[in-house]
C-alpha cells in the first residue's frame, strides 16, 4: 500500500538503498557505495565509528540499542533529513549487530502525515518499555512501521517479517488488529482483551494525533497473558496486617522510576551489563551491586525491579548510612503501638513490610550496623520479622537489591561485617564500572543530560566545543555519572549560546586540563604539548577546528566566502563543521 508521502510526492529523492552494518555497539563495519553516496562521506573514515557520531538519531539510537525494529523513519545527516530502516541481527537472543538501510533524501518542501509521524517516534519514547511491553506502532494507513521483540515473540514470528507489513497480514494466527478502528474514532482503548496466538493479552491502543489529525496508532500489550491478573491481585492483596494501615506506603511511592531503558551507555561493559542484568532480575536471587559513589547503582537497582515478575509490586529504598543507629530497627522492621515514648498512634510496618512481594534496595550496606546484621540475616534465612515491642512474627516475601562501594571483603576479614550475611546478600553480584573504565559513554551520557537541562532551563544548548570534548575525555572523572552531571549543569548556569565551552566549566576541570589548543598556546607549544598525549588523527582535527573557525570568523560568519577562501564547497563547509561540533546557528549564513 502506498502511503501518504509518497502519493503526495515526498518520497526519498534517491531510489537506490544504502546498506551499512553495524556491529553490536552499532560501529560502522561495512558500508557499500550506494551507502557511501547518500552520505556523502568517504567510507575509510566511516569503519569503526558509531553511526550515532555520523548521524543525528535522536530516540532512533535508543531503539536500535534495545534491538527494535523500525522503518520508514528520519535520521540527520549535514543538515539533510534521510529516510532509513533498520532490522537488528539476533543471536540467542542478543543483538548482534544490525542492517540500517539508507532510503534516499526528503526535501524540506515535504510536510506530511507520514513525516509527522516519524517526527514522533524520532522523540519519544516515554510511552513505550521496549524491553517488556510489547509494542507496536502502525502509520495511519495500517503498515507497520515499529515493532519490538516482544511483540513478535507473542506471534511466533519476528519484527522483520512484520516490518512494512499491513498489520492485518502482520498478525498470524490471531483475532484481526482494532489499530484501524482505534484510528478512525480518533479515542484510546484501554484495556482491552485481545487474542494473539492462542493467548488472551491485556492492551491498550492510543491514536497518534497531531495538529487535529490521527497520523497514526501505538499498540501496547499490558500483560502477555491475562492469567498473570489474578496473580497480580492476589499478590497486592497479600500482607493483610498491613492494608488500611495508617502508614502504608501510597501508590506513588511503591513505583520504581526507571528501567534499562534509563541506563544510558554504548560501551561494550555497560551493555553485557544490561544483558546479565536482565538475564538476572527474572530470577529471585538476591543481587549486591557493587561500583565508585556515582556509578548509579540505584538505578540499576530500580531497573532490576522493573525487569523482574515483582515490577507491579513495590519497590522500597533504604540508605543504611543515612538513617540514625538509634531509629534503624524500627525503620526496617517497624514498630507496635506503645513500643516506646513518642511511638505514633497504632504503630507503623517497617521497609520490609512495606516492600512485602516486592524489591527492597539496601544501599549503602556496607554501614550497616552489626547488631542490625544479625536481624538482617533472620529476616533473609527464615523470611520472618517481628515488629519493635510485639512479640508477633510475620511473614515477609522480599526480594534484596545490596549496594555498597566499600571492600566487603576486607571488611569481613577485619570483624566489620558478618560473613554469613555478606554470603546471603552476594548470591550474584554486579559491578558497575567507573566512568573512566568507559570513556566512550561520556558523549551519550552528556548529551543526554544536554537534553534534560534544556528543558528544565528553557534553554537550546546543542552541544559541547571541541575544546571542551576535549577535557571532558582527559579528565578522570572520580565522582563519575552524578560529577559528570553535575558538571554540565553547571555549565548550564552560565553558558549564554548554543555552544558549553572551556569558559562554562569548573574551575576544577579546568585546571586539571590546560588550555593547549593551538590558537591559545601557538602552534609550536601546541605540538609539544600533544606529542604522546593525542594521536595524529586528534592533533589534526584540532588544526582543522581552528582553520575552519578562522575562516569563518575572517569572512564574518558568512560560509560560502569562507569556503571559497578554504577552497572546498559550501556543502563540503557545512559537513566539516557538523563533525568539528562548531556552532554555526550563531554566525550570520547569507549568500553576500
Amino acid at each position: 500500500m502506498e502511503s501518504d508521502s509518497k502519493k503526495n510526492g515526498c518520497h526519498p529523492e534517491s531510489c537506490s538503498s544504502g546498506v551499512i552494518r553495524l556491529d553490536a555497539d552499532l560501529c560502522i563495519v561495512y558500508l557499500d557505495k550506494a551507502a557511501e553516496a547518500t552520505l556523502e562521506l568517504p567510507s575509510a573514515g566511516l569503519i569503526g565509528k558509531k553511526i550515532e557520531l555520523v548521524a543525528d538519531l535522536a530516540n532512533l539510537g535508543n531503539l536500535m540499542h534495545g534491538g527494535i525494529s523500525f522503518s520508514d523513519q528520519v535520521i540527520l545527516i549535514g543538515g539533510r533529513r534521510i529516510v532509513c530502516d533498520f532490522v537488528p541481527l539476533v543471536e540467542n537472543d542478543l543483538m548482534v549487530g544490525g542492517v540500517l538501510s539508507l532510503l534516499g533524501s526528503i526535501p524540506d518542501s515535504c510536510n506530511t502525515t507520514d513525516d509527522n509521524l516519524r517526527e514522533i517516534l524520532r522523540s519519544t519514547s516515554a510511552f513505550m518499555n521496549f524491553d517488556f511491553d510489547g509494542i507496536i506502532v502502525v502509520d495511519r494507513n495500517g503498515i507497520v512501521v515499529m515493532v519490538n521483540q516482544s511483540f513478535a515473540r507473542l506471534l511466533d514470528t519476528t519484527p522483520q517479517a512484520m516490518i512494512g507489513r499491513h498489520v492485518d497480514q502482520a498478525y498470524q494466527n490471531s483475532q484481526p488488529s482494532h489499530l484501524p478502528m482505534v484510528m478512525e474514532t480518533g479515542k484510546p482503548d484501554l484495556g482491552i482483551i485481545h487474542y494473539f496466538n492462542g493467548k488472551q493479552v491485556y492492551a491498550n491502543r492510543f491514536p497518534l494525533i497531531k495538529d487535529g489529525r490521527v497520523i497514526g496508532c501505538v499498540g501496547k500489550i499490558l500483560f502477555m497473558d491475562i492469567r498473570e491478573i489474578p496473580l497480580i491481585a492476589r499478590q497486592l492483596q497479600a500482607a493483610p496486617e498491613s492494608k488500611g494501615h495508617p502508614h502504608t506506603l501510597n501508590r506513588k511511592e511503591i513505583l520504581f522510576k526507571y528501567d534499562t531503558n534509563s541506563i544510558v551507555g554504548q560501551s561494550r561493559k555497560i551493555q553485557e551489563l544490561k544483558e546479565t542484568l536482565l538475564r538476572v532480575a527474572q530470577k529471585n536471587s538476591n543481587v549486591l551491586l557493587r561500583g565508585e559513589s556515582g556509578t548509579g547503582k540505584e538505578l540499576f537497582a530500580h531497573a532490576i525491579h522493573a525487569a523482574s515478575t515483582r515490577h507491579y509490586s513495590p519497590f522500597v529504598k533504604v540508605n543504611c548510612a543515612a538513617i540514625p543507629e538509634h531509629l534503624l530497627e524500627s525503620e526496617l522492621f517497624g514498630y507496635a503501638e506503645g513500643a516506646f515514648t513518642g511511638a505514633k498512634k497504632g504503630g507503623q510496618i517497617g521497609k520490609f513490610e512495606q516492600a512485602h512481594t516486592g524489591t527492597i534496595f539496601l544501599d549503602e550496606i556496607g554501614d550497616m550496623p552489626l547488631y542490625m546484621q544479625v536481624k538482617i540475616l533472620r529476616v533473609l534465612q527464615e523470611k520472618e520479622l517481628t515488629n519493635l515491642g510485639s512479640t508477633k512474627q510475620k511473614t515477609v516475601d522480599v526480594r534484596v537489591v545490596a549496594a555498597t562501594n566499600r571492600n566487603l571483603e576486607q571488611m569481613v576479614k577485619e570483624g566489620k561485617f558478618r560473613e554469613d550475611l555478606y554470603y546471603r546478600l552476594n548470591v550474584v553480584a554486579l559491578t558497575i564500572p567507573a566512568l573512566r573504565e568507559r570513556k566512550e559513554d561520556i558523549y551519550p551520557l552528556t548529551m543526554n543530560f544536554i537534553e534534560q537541562f534544556n528543558v528544565e532551563f528553557g534553554l537550546s544548548v546543542k552541544d559541547l566545543d571541541a575544546d571542551a570534548w576535549e577535557i571532558f575525555k582527559s579528565y578522570d572523572w572520580p565522582g563519575n555519572i552524578r560529577e559528570l552531571r553535575n558538571v554540565v549543569e553547571s555549565a548550564f548556569n552560565v553558558v549564554s549560546g548554543h555552544l558549553i565551552t572551556r569558559a562554562h566549566l569548573p574551575e576544577q576541570l579546568t585546571q586539571l586540563c590546560p588550555d593547549t589548543t593551538v590558537d591559545s598556546v601557538g602552534i609550536e607549544d601546541f605540538i609539544r604539548a600533544s606529542l604522546g598525549k593525542k594521536d595524529i588523527t586528534q592533533i589534526m582535527d584540532q588544526f582543522e577546528n581552528l582553520l575552519l573557525r578562522k575562516a569563518v570568523e575572517f569572512c564574518h560568519g558568512n560560509k560560502q566566502q569562507a569556503s571559497r577562501l578554504l577552497g572546498i564547497s559550501r556543502q563540503g563547509l557545512y559537513k566539516k563543521l557538523g563533525r568539528q561540533a562548531i556552532g554555526g546557528s550563531d554566525m550570520d549564513d547569507s549568500e553576500t
